[in-house]
């Protein structure tokens, strides 16, 4: 009966102080921080990084459709034909719209005459996983015709897991792209 008595006071003991250790575990809050810190921080900031960068994606390609419809517009009045604008003096126009977040020498512009406005191609010109821009062009129009003007941009993403989702080129690169279609008009 004693050895049963006993036994009962030891497990009633060891009981007394795991209820003793926890009690102090849930009342002492020293490195809860940390640990949560530890376990929570590096899922925030991904989640950080991702809406910076998605965010500036959708900024650059504001940015290019902006500068791409204020261009086009110099092309489509007639401007670029009648002062005999060169590429470069075009790409300057383009770029001076284009303010901070784009790098103007990443820009790739195609500048072309079609025959009917279903001939336009409403696809990237992308192929294994690169910008075919060699075959570009620069016209600059006559009165009537139609055209398109197609910017493209080559952004660089570096949060790890947005390139994942986000990258259409080779090197972590999401391809922006702005079209302005138009029929010139009479100048």
């Amino acid at each position: 009966m004693q050895t049963t008595t006993s036994r009962l006071g030891l497990a009633t003991d060891a009981a007394r102080r795991w209820s003793r250790i926890a009690r102090y575990f849930n009342r002492s809050s020293d490195g809860v921080a940390a640990v949560e810190f530890a376990l929570l921080g590096a899922p925030f900031f991904l989640i950080i990084f991702m809406i910076l960068e998605t965010a500036c994606i959708f900024i650059g390609d504001i940015t290019l459709e902006q500068a791409t419809a204020r261009a086009g517009r110099t092309v489509r009045t007639g401007q670029v034909a009648t002062l005999n604008q060169s590429e470069a003096d075009f790409r300057k126009n383009l770029c001076g719209n284009i303010l901070v977040l784009l790098n103007c020498d990443n820009v790739r512009i195609d500048l072309r005459s079609y025959s009917s406005f279903s001939s336009i191609p409403t696809d990237a010109p992308i192929a294994s996983g690169r910008l075919q821009s060699g075959e570009f062009q620069f016209e600059r129009g006559n009165p009537g015709q139609i055209m398109a003007l197609r910017v493209f941009y080559e952004y660089p993403l570096y949060t790890d897991i947005v390139d994942r989702f986000l990258s259409d080129l080779d090197d972590n690169k999401h391809l922006l792209m702005s079209v302005a279609v138009f029929q010139t008009e009479p100048f």
